[in-house]
């Protein structure tokens, strides 16, 4: 998840150093993390020519998605500490009352 929060934080400076900057790390790291994230998905998401970032196509659809796919992401890790916090004493409850 790390990789769409880096991803986002490109796609909205339009900018690696800023993006670094702004997610607090050096811009290679955030590079490399950009790279593997295509790797993974098989398509180049920013075209780096001419001194400017911009998206591709394949990027501006991961722009639309990747907010949610973190929001979602986010309630996971919630769901799961919340119920890995139950008391042993209490048993957990089915899965269908967590919603």
């Amino acid at each position: 998840m790390r990789h769409l929060e880096c991803f986002l934080a490109v796609g909205e400076e339009r900018h690696f150093g800023r993006a670094a900057e702004r997610l607090g790390m050096e811009q290679p790291p955030l590079s490399q993390r950009i790279r593997r994230l295509e790797k993974e998905l098989g398509a180049e998401l920013f075209d780096r020519g001419g001194g400017q970032v911009t998206l591709t196509a394949a990027g501006h659809v991961l722009m639309r998605e990747a907010p949610e796919l973190l929001k979602r992401h986010q309630r996971l890790r919630s769901l799961v500490r919340r119920a890995a916090g139950t008391d042993p004493a209490d048993p957990p409850r089915p899965w269908s009352s967590l919603y």
